[in-house]
Formats: structure tokens, sequence, C-alpha cells
């Protein structure tokens, strides 16, 4: 009568599968290990002409340093506007800034200073392919137009005196007096007199209140200083509308409100840049912070910074602050590569830091080899990376150079993990083979390692999704690291595992690999101290009933204080934190925060190819708009001053567009831009023809208008007020031409960033989690497992998060690329010990857990010590990059380690799974050199070694 087959319930039917998978990736990685250890000089060979191959790679090698294609992305307002500005306007400005402070900078012996200095920096020269550039070849110029007025004191003056002064205010003219004199003069005579008069470079100076006469300037009393502060509207140099107590900080004025004295003056010249002609691959620095620069003119900004560098007065009281347009760029650039100098100190420190991890204290297993090894393993890496990844045409961005660091720092845990099963190989049989052995060694820690690894990856590829450009080259370069070392690790690591283990068994001694041992040294297998009092410590301590309750209320204590931290992390950003303190940029930064803070970011609206005149009244709406806008401020448009001009001086009114033809408005607006009144705002137009004196110009291809933003507290303030302003202009009603219209500014380059970083954050954390739960759960084939190494990734985050609170950290794009790499990092330490945890079957949870802890807990905290070890010296880094990274890492690791070595054993040994029950066919013997439930069969193959 035949036996009826019991049914399998869904639990049994799920251990079967679970069985089968895991007998058969052990089946995989015994076959390697005794495959490699089997020819490990082939292997060797093999694995170093693939690391030769994929330098091939080196020759499309590129480094990315355009900011744009860095930190931008690319699908964002900015990143189409900017381009756009370049291609209509093309005109960039560099500014070379000085600040003098003093008791009172309104002294004739600073106003003296001043002069001797501006004349220093217009001699300054700089040499590019034999010839010569001074400050005024490369400044921007702008015309001078001050033959129309006849006296310093502002035109504004008398305007006020007009009968038409009121009506003006009520049609919205600026207080200005915007009569052109020069209408009465003949256009073709006054043409010829406008283009036989010269330019001068833009500049904010105080010297231009006597046209840089030293006559003037040695004449002048301090009370002829105050009242020209006080008084002047009107640049005389140059005719401009200028309010020059902006220059001033730590102003101090008497009851009537005029100035009295000033503890800060400030010195701004502008450089003209043509971007059109920049190659940021040329000017460009390593991490991607130049901006848009000529060469003569960087060259120029080198000089200039070398003077002022060297300026000294003999008044105490008098101190000099500065910044070129390079100053950012070079400052950042200097912080973030001038800590590779400890790489080396950290491989050093590495190298002893493996050895002695991995050896003992006899003259046989001082294993110098494999602690070399184990770093050129990540070297290798980290070659193949690069090669590879240029191949493919990745480009290397600036935070790459934090790779070997993080690579250095996962490569050698494999090493480790492959350690402790070594012992435990040993322990079980000391009678097989060395391929055997070998083997068995890569079978128990081969699924440990693919588990850690690839969680690593997929949790990096998922970063790699960002819309962040760097972030996203970062991620790729990082995962594909990730997989090299693994694949090394298990082919070319241990080839070199098994030749120092043949040493160990030709008695050939650690150091001198030549010299051979004739009596027997011992290499017994016994743990060491540092094994017995972990024993100690879980068994006496953690494991008992009071050390469990402990880590549990400590846990949920712990996370509760982290999830409030959490609730208030701040997203936010400034490039001013790439700046170390103790450099001259940071200090001028922090006295001009100090004398000017009110000065906020600045800003353009552009405007495209449209029918102007018949736009004019909503354009002029629009003005009107922002003006009420509590953030913006210094809205001085051609729109505005052009209505006034037409009104003042024609008598019609633009706002309505049927009282103006477009061929009269274009005759105004050609005469506008070439008089007294408009003539600063040549810039602000693009046409068509060039611009020439005396020419109707039929058709603006393009226009700007300047303003400022006040200054902001931080994100929660410029993010809205950056998307009103840009609401505001877009929503205008504009049906002629190609209707462009937009707002840009170069901080909104960082603003954009904060705007969705939080977002990318949050998104990238939960997409990695998920994926990492997934693969756990297909590479462990546990479900109760899984979800507890879940929990543990889950609470190092938020307790990473919430700490990083704790530390001042923000959420950032470099913190965001941190915790892209915490989440794979620290699922590792979890991963090792629960999977360890279901290979052991005999005892009670309890004493399970105990020799899982002992078994792997040291490869587990060896592994994390190396990566605090290698990311220790950026801790001593000023560099922002390296001092975020080493702060995100040093959380991750801490509570890493406590939830995987304390939490986790804890917890399983309460209420933890089964081990993992082998697959048996009755028809067919159990597989050879497959070990079940710990233990090895005996009937293992003989293999022949070479």
């Amino acid at each position: 009568m035949p036996v009826k087959k019991k049914l399998r319930s869904p639990q049994q039917i799920w251990e079967y599968i679970s069985s089968i998978f895991v007998e058969f990736v052990e089946r995989i990685f015994f076959s390697i290990g005794v495959l490699v250890a089997k020819y490990p000089w082939r292997t060797i060979t093999v694995t170093w002409a693939f690391v030769l191959l994929s330098c091939g790679g080196l020759f499309t090698f590129y480094i990315e340093k355009n900011p744009m294609k860095l930190w931008v992305p690319p699908d964002s307002d900015f990143f189409y506007d900017t381009n756009w500005y370049i291609t209509n306007f093309g005109t960039n400005f560099r500014l070379q800034k000085l600040l003098i402070t003093a008791d009172n900078v309104l002294d004739q012996k600073v106003i003296k200073l001043i002069y001797n200095v501006s004349n220093q920096v217009r001699l300054l020269e700089a040499q590019y392919k034999n010839q010569t550039f001074s400050l005024d070849d490369l400044c921007f110029k702008v015309p001078i137009v001050n033959f129309a007025s006849t006296t310093w004191k502002s035109r504004s003056e008398d305007s006020v005196k007009t009968n038409n002064s009121k009506s003006s205010q009520k049609l919205g003219i600026l207080d200005e007096d915007l009569s052109d004199l020069s209408l009465w003069i003949d256009e073709d005579f006054y043409c010829s007199f406008l283009e036989s008069f010269p330019l001068t470079c833009l500049q904010y100076n105080i010297l231009d209140m006597w046209k840089n006469n030293l006559t003037l300037i040695n004449d002048a009393t301090d009370h002829d200083i105050i009242t020209r502060i006080n008084q002047m509207t009107v640049n005389p140099s140059t005719g401009h509308p200028t309010d020059f107590s902006r220059l001033l900080g730590g102003i101090v004025r008497d009851d009537t409100g005029n100035i009295v004295s000033a503890k800060s003056i400030l010195l701004t010249w502008y450089m003209y840049v043509n971007m059109t002609q920049v190659d940021l691959d040329d000017v460009g620095n390593l991490i991607g912070t130049e901006d848009w620069v000529s060469i003569p003119l960087a060259l120029w900004e080198t000089e200039y910074l070398k003077y002022v560098k060297s300026l000294e007065y003999n008044d105490t009281n008098i101190k000099f602050y500065y910044e070129a347009g390079r100053s950012f760029a070079d400052i950042s650039g200097e912080a973030m590569f001038q800590e590779m100098d400890k790489l080396f100190i950290g491989i050093i420190m590495m190298f002893f830091y493996v050895v002695f991890a991995v050896s003992r204290w006899n003259w046989l297993e001082i294993r110098l080899t494999l602690g070399s090894v184990g770093l050129l393993n990540v070297g290798m890496a980290y070659i193949t990376t690069i090669g590879l990844c240029s191949l493919m045409g990745i480009p290397f961005g600036p935070v790459h150079s934090s790779l070997p660091f993080l690579l250095m720092g996962l490569g050698v845990d494999d090493m480790f993990v492959m350690n402790a099963c070594w012992k435990i190989v040993l322990e079980s049989d000391t009678h097989q083979t060395v391929p055997i052995k070998v083997g068995h060694m890569l079978k128990h820690a081969g699924v440990s390692i693919v588990i850690t690894s690839f969680t690593d990856i997929v949790a990096l590829l998922i970063g790699a999704i960002t819309i962040l450009p760097s972030l996203k080259s970062f991620c790729i370069y990082a995962a594909v690291g990730v997989f090299f070392i693994f694949c090394y690790s298990v082919t070319f690591y241990i080839a070199v595992f098994t030749l120092d283990v043949r040493r160990i068994e030709q008695k050939r001694n650690g150091i001198l690999f030549c010299y051979k041992h004739k009596n027997e040294v011992s290499s017994s297998s016994e743990n060491t101290l540092f094994s017995n009092l972990l024993v100690s410590i879980y068994k006496n301590m953690i494991l008992t009933n009071p050390g469990k309750i402990l880590i549990i209320l400590f846990t949920l204590a712990i996370t509760s204080f982290s999830v409030v931290s959490v609730l208030k992390l701040e997203q936010r950003f400034d490039p001013k934190w790439f700046i170390p303190d103790d450099t001259y940029y940071k200090d001028y930064l922090n006295v001009h925060n100090f004398y000017y803070p009110d000065e906020g970011q600045f800003a353009v609206i552009f405007l495209g190819e449209m029918d102007y005149n018949a736009e004019f009244s909503k354009l002029y709406d629009m003005i009107q708009v922002l003006k009420r806008e509590p953030y913006v401020t210094e809205l001085n448009t051609w729109v505005e001053t052009f209505h006034g001009y037409v009104l003042k001086n024609y008598g019609y009114n633009l706002r309505n567009s049927s009282e103006v033809s477009n061929m009269q408005f274009n005759k105004y607006l050609s005469r506008f831009i070439f008089s007294p009144i408009g003539g600063r705002f040549q810039i602000n137009f693009k046409f068509k023809e060039p611009l020439s004196c005396g020419h109707v110009f039929n058709n603006i291809t393009a226009s700007s208008m300047s303003f400022r933003f006040t200054r902001f507290k931080g994100p929660e303030e410029y993010i809205p007020a950056m998307n009103r302003v840009k609401y505001i202009v877009k929503s205008t009603n504009i049906t002629t031409g190609n209707g462009y219209r937009s707002v840009w500014s170069k901080a909104f380059a960082n603003w954009v960033t904060d705007e969705i970083i939080g977002i990318e954050v949050e998104r990238n954390i939960e997409l990695a989690l998920f994926c990492v739960m997934v693969c756990t759960f297909i590479l462990i084939t546990n479900l109760q497992m899984c979800l507890w190494i879940f929990i543990c990734v889950l609470l190092t985050i938020v307790n990473v998060l919430g700490w990083m609170q704790r530390w001042g950290m923000t959420v950032d794009i470099v913190c965001c690329i941190g915790l892209e790499l915490a989440i794979g990092l620290c699922v590792d330490y979890a991963a090792h010990v629960g999977h360890t945890f279901l290979t052991i079957s005999e005892g009670s949870r309890n004493e399970r857990a105990l020799k899982t802890v002992t078994s792997i807990g040291t490869a587990v905290l060896l592994g994390g010590g190396s990566t605090l070890l290698s990311l220790s010296l950026l801790s001593m880094s000023k560099a922002y990059t390296f001092q975020s990274f080493f702060k995100i890492f040093l959380l991750v690791i801490l509570f890493g380690l406590f939830n995987g070595l304390l939490f986790l054993p804890v917890v399983l040994s309460l209420i933890g799974p089964a081990a993992y029950r082998p697959h048996r066919d009755e028809k067919e013997s159990t597989p050879e050199g497959v070990e079940l439930n710990g233990k090895f069969y005996e009937k293992e193959k003989q293999i022949d070694e070479d």
C-alpha cells in the first residue's frame, strides 16, 4: 500500500525553498574557493591582467569642472535660465573688493590711503601669451555722461522744485530729475560728441566724489568729506546716480539723520567677462566652484591678491580685508585637496591595524602579506572603478576625492569576516587539504559577504537616480567600487590567502619568507584575550535578563530622543561653509557681514523678445507689484526710468500704448539709452543691430532689470521669496514675441538645491530602505530575520539623523551623499550577525545568540573599527565635505555597531527565528563539501594541490 505524502504547510514550503537557495549559494562559493586555492598564481595573474586592462579607460578620464554640470539639476529653471543668459547677454562681472576698517574712515588720512591703494591697483599687470593686461584692459567699462551736469550736486535737488513734481510722483516717476538737456543739441553733433567721449571702469570708490583728483583730495577737509557723503547723489566722475553712503559700514548719524562717521568703507572694482568665450575646462578648478573667468583676468586677480595681502599701515587701527573673484574657488579648492596627505597617513595606519587584527603572536602568523594585500585589494578596485567609469563616460567630480577613504573602510571588512570563518574551519576540521579548507571558509563567509556587498551596491544605485549630477556620479563610482572590492576579495585576496596558508604550513617566517623555522612554532587557534573578554561580557552582562532589559530600554530612549531631533532637522546649505576659518577670505566674509548686514543677494529679471511698446504697461505694473514685496530692494529699472523720461521730455505716457506708436517708442528708446539719464541702462538691452548713437533700433531681442533680495535667515525664507518673485514675473500676461521671462540669481544655484534636497533625501532613503529589505529577503530567505535587520537599519538611520541635528548639521548635498552611503554601511553589521545566527542550529536562542556574537562579533567590530580608522583623520580636516563625512560615518558606525552587536543579539536571544533547515533528498546523498547546521560532512572528494 503506497505511503500517503504528508502535505507541507506554507512555513515548511518556505523553509524548503530557503534551504535550497542557501545550499545553492554555498555550493557556488565553495567551488570558487576550491578553484582559486587550487590555482592561486593563475588567479593572481588573471585579476592583475583585468586591472591593467581596465586602466585603458584612464585615457578617457575626465574631471568635471563646470559647476552647472555638478551642482545644478539639468531640468531646473536655473539651468535653463543660465544658458539663456549666456546665449543672449554673455556678459558677467567679477568683483574685486577691498574693505578698510578704522575708528573713522571718513578721515582725510584714510581717503589719502585709499587714493594710494587705488592707484597701485590700477598699475597691477598680468602677463599672458606675451601680452600685458592691466585693470583698464580687463575692467567693465561704462560711458561717462557727466557732461550734462554743471555741478557736483544732484540734479534731483532742483527737480523737487519743479511744478511737475507732484504729478510725476503720482505717475510713479522716480525722485530724479529726468530732464534731458542733450535734447536741446543737434542729434548728429551730440552723437559725434558722445562717440568721442571716453569710457571709464565701473567701480564703487569714494574717490569718485573728487573725480580721483589728488589736488582736490588733498584739499578736502573732514567737514567737506562729511558734506559730500550726505549730499552727493550723482557720481561726478561718471554722471551716474550713486548713493555713496552704501559704501560705508558702522555708520554713526546725528539727530538730524546725517552721517557723521563710519567704521568701514568698501571699494569695489567690476571686471568684464565674456561668458561665451570661457571654457571652464581650462579655467575651472577641481571641485567645480570656479565661476566664469578669462585666463588673463584670473592671472590679474592673482596679482591683485598678492598686492592686497602685502598691505600694511603704520596706524594699527586701520585694517584691510579683501576678496577677489577667484577667492572662493581658490580657498574651497585648497581646503578640499590639501587633505590628500591624510590619505597616505590613513593607509599606513590601516596597514598596521589590519596586520594586528589578522595576525597572532608568533613568527609564523605575523601576516604582513595579508595586511598589504587587503589594502592593495582596495587600490585595485579603485583603479578599476575609475577606468571603467571613465570608459562609460561618467565624469569624476569633486566629492569623489573622499572615495578612497570610503572604499578603504569598507574593503577590509570582508577580510575580517573571512578570517573569522577560517578560524571556524580550523577548529572544525584540521585534516583536509588547503583548497578544501579554503572552500569551506569561503562557503561560510561568501553568503555573508555577498549580502553586505549587494545591499551596499543597491543602496548606492538608488542614490544614483538623483537629479543632482555630482551625487549621481559619486554613487555610481561608489557602487562600482564596492562591486570590485567584492570581486577581488573572493579571487585575488583568496589566492594570496592560500599562498600565505601554505607559507605557514611550510613553517616560513612571517617577515623573512626565505627563513624556514626548524623547530615547531605554536600556531594554536585558541581565542585571543579579546575574544575571551567578548565572551565574558556577553555571557555575564549583555545576555542576562537585566542586561537585556537595559539594552531594550536604552534603545527605546535613544530612539525617542532622536525622533524629536529629526523633527527639528533643517535643510540648508551655505557655500561659505566650504571656507575654513583661518583664511583671509573667511575673515573678509565675517567683517563684511558685520558691517553690511542688510546686503542681500543680487538678482536679475530677464525678458525675451516681445512687442515692448504693446506690453509696456504690463511690465510697468509687474515692477510695481515687485516693489511692494517686502524682500525686494534696490529695484531701479529701465522701465520706470524710461517711462518718466518720455513723460518728462516728450509728454507721452508709455503706459497708454495708443498714445505712442512703435516707431515713436523705438525712437525714444534709442535716444534714451544714449542720454545722460539712460546711458547706464545700455547693458540691460540686446538688439539685433550693434549699438550706435543716432540709429533707431527696431527690435529688442532681450532685456534685463536688476534688484536685490533682502538678507534671509534660511531656506524657510529665501525659497518662498524666490518662488514668489518667479511667479510674479512669469504670471505677467505677455502675449507677443516668444514670451520668455524669468528671474535669475547666482544664489539660485544653491537655493534650488535646497528646495529639492529634502525631498531627494527622503525619497532616496525610503527607496534604499525598501530595496535593502528586498535584497536581504532574497539573500537571507528568512522573513523574520529580514524584519529585524530592517528595524536595525531603520533605527540606525533615525539615530544618525537625530544626532546630526544635535551636532548642528543640516540636510544638504554633502550630507545627502553621506546618508546614501550610510544606508549600505549600517546594513553590514546587522546582516553579518543575522546570517550567522541562522547558520547555528545547536542550543537555545540565548546560546545561539552568544555563539553568534563570539564567532562573528569580533569580525564585525574590527570592520567597524577599520571604517572608523580610515575616516578618523578626516576629523582634523578643514574641508566642510570631509568634516561632514566624518561626523555622519562616526554616527553610523556607533549606532550601527550598537544595533548590530547589542540590540539585535538581545532580540534574537528572546524571539529569534529557527536556524536554516537543510534540504534533504532521500534518493540522493548529501552533497560533497556542504556545511549543514554548522557541521562538516566527513565525505569529501580529495583535491590535489599544485
